[in-house]
């Protein structure tokens, strides 16, 4: 799944789930999500990417499918973890996009996504927004330098755990 925040990705990741019932949807905004309500803090978006890049190979191990990636990805390279893991499992990839009429208007956007998304960022992010997008594309992507900088490094696998509360 891609778009920006409040083009209706995540009502089309819950329309797509219900094609499979041993399906899941998984969002790296699950990490910011808790009781008290959205709490998003900046500095730890690597570690809330690494967080979900483990919940989802959890979910191919276990042969959870569809398994819905419910994040921006605005860039092919955002992406690439992701398919990596499904291609390496055997698993089809497919890329959607809600095709809602305000998908690329900011004004609209801002006052549609749940998270508060300022204008002024989402208007950043369309910016970068990458086309076209195909696994070949994904896969041949690179992270910037500047975007490696600011990510911890990964622990191994099972070192970070996170209920959902």
């Amino acid at each position: 799944m891609r778009g920006l925040p409040g083009s209706g990705k995540s009502t089309l990741a819950r329309q797509l789930l219900s094609t499979g019932p041993s399906g899941l949807i998984l969002s790296t905004d699950d990490f910011f999500a808790h009781r008290e309500g959205y709490n998003y803090e900046a500095r730890l978006l690597g570690e809330a990417h690494d967080w979900n890049h483990n919940r989802t190979q959890d979910a191919m191990h276990d042969g959870r499918s569809p398994i819905i990636i419910d994040n921006t990805n605005a860039q092919a390279w955002e992406m690439k973890p992701y398919v990596k893991m499904a291609l390496d499992r055997g698993y089809k990839v497919d890329f959607c996009e809600p095709d809602t009429s305000w998908k690329f208007d900011p004004f609209e956007l801002e006052k549609r996504n749940t998270h508060g998304v300022p204008m002024e960022k989402i208007a950043q992010m369309m910016d970068r927004f990458s086309f076209p997008v195909s696994v070949d594309i994904v896969m041949n992507s690179q992270e910037p330098p500047h975007v490696n900088q600011r990510r911890q490094p990964e622990q191994p696998h099972g070192m970070r755990t996170r209920d959902f509360h």
